[in-house]
């Protein structure tokens, strides 16, 4: 099989403005790669959607420009035997649960599938806790995610391969066949910060001038940005000098914005929004971060976390599997049990006081960035693939 199809069925949407089609920028860099290292055909089925565009940008083009084959269906219709017919491979979300039924699709056709999964049983009741606060409505969602990972597993039972984002889902599915362990991240590997680079700042923590650290992310609670306004008065409470970049936007921005005002907090804690990822957020966290802070309750595999580490900039967080999982790895940063903001203040003073602990793992982190650039995550799981199209089936 010289030029076997590929055939990529996102969690992602896309969204139409008359003869356009508008792509979430990220998984459109993402499937570019795809289209340029993938030996045969590429093509996409993906579902319309009138939902708002997301907040980190899109990029619009005409299905004629594009490198791929784009099958547009229904925002709530199923794909079906006839969208992926030509494929030689399938690679759908295990994540999205209108997919589970793909791997049986694919095994009637004797097409290969290998799905992608994010997130793992205790994330997804996480987030069903907190988004459903009524009783009724929480034990609805529950017992609808119960269902949902019974038809997951018997998915994988069916599947060749399972490509794993993040520790916590490649530990949770153990079981599936053909599996691969990567880290998401948007970091080319010409964009990951120089070893000159980390030198110059690192130079910069013997002067004793204020801590400086960042987050960046939606500000939502599963992202733990309700704590990051009570850090910043933890660590001025304890009489260090800091300041804290935020950057995002989300559900709490205006709330937190009130809480800096109503507590003059406005020379410590700066939230410039929402920034582009390539002209503002990496250069700001190569050259003006020391530490990265990190509240995620959720051991949802978050690309923020590779994405930091590639600029150099190590991470004080709290240990959810996601994060714990990248420590085990790595030395790349301190992680306490999740809700203990004491700690986090805790070892954020101390660094404060011990910042050669700070260079030290922010070589580290740079080091493990390297070794998951965007470019080598993208030809890993391309040999995957490939691997599975060219093997048998188990």
């Amino acid at each position: 099989m010289n030029n076997p199809t590929l055939a990529i069925i996102p969690s992602v949407p896309v969204w139409q403005k008359g003869e356009k089609l508008l792509f979430d920028r990220k998984f459109y860099d993402g499937l570019q790669l795809y289209t340029r290292f993938w030996p045969g055909g590429v093509s996409c089925v993906m579902s319309s959607t009138q939902s708002a565009l997301p907040d980190f940008g899109v990029i619009e083009k005409l299905p004629t420009e594009l490198p791929f084959t784009c099958i547009v269906i229904g925002e709530h219709e199923t794909v079906r035997t006839e969208h992926i017919n030509s494929a030689d491979i399938v690679m759908a979300s295990a994540d999205a649960h209108n997919q589970l039924h793909i791997a049986a699709l694919c095994r009637n056709r004797g097409i290969k599938c290998v799905y992608v999964i994010e997130y793992i049983p205790e994330t997804r009741f996480q987030i069903a806790d907190l988004e459903a606060r009524n009783p009724l409505e929480r034990l609805r969602l529950h017992l609808y995610l119960r269902k949902s990972e019974r038809k997951r597993r018997l998915a994988f039972e069916l599947c060749d391969g399972l490509q794993s984002n993040g520790t916590p889902a490649y530990q949770e599915y153990g079981n599936a066949p053909n599996r691969l362990l990567y880290f998401d991240t948007r970091v080319s590997r010409e964009l990951i910060i120089t070893d000159e680079e980390l030198e110059k700042r690192l130079a910069t923590l013997t002067e004793q001038r204020p801590l400086r650290l960042a987050f960046s992310g939606r500000l939502v609670q599963m992202k733990g940005a309700d704590h990051l306004i009570q850090l910043a008065l933890k660590l001025r409470k304890q009489g260090m000098n800091f300041h804290f970049t935020i950057y995002g936007t989300g559900d709490l921005a205006e709330e937190m914005k009130r809480h800096i005002r109503e507590n003059e907090l406005e020379h410590e804690v700066q939230m410039p929004g929402a920034v582009d990822f390539h002209r503002q957020l990496i250069p700001d966290l190569q050259t003006t971060v020391d530490l990265f802070v990190a509240l995620h309750r959720q051991s949802d595999p978050s690309c923020t976390y590779l994405e930091t580490l590639s600029c150099g900039v190590p991470i004080v967080g709290y240990r959810n599997r996601a994060f714990g999982g990248i420590l085990e790895l790595a030395d790349t940063g301190w992680g306490t049990e999740p809700d203990d903001l004491d700690a986090i203040a805790g070892i954020i003073r101390h660094l404060d006081i011990e910042r050669k602990e700070i260079a030290t793992k922010s070589r580290n982190s740079v080091t493990f960035g390297r070794q998951h650039d965007f470019e080598t995550t993208f030809h890993n799981r391309i040999d995957h693939l490939l691997s599975i199209t060219m093997g048998e089936r188990p």
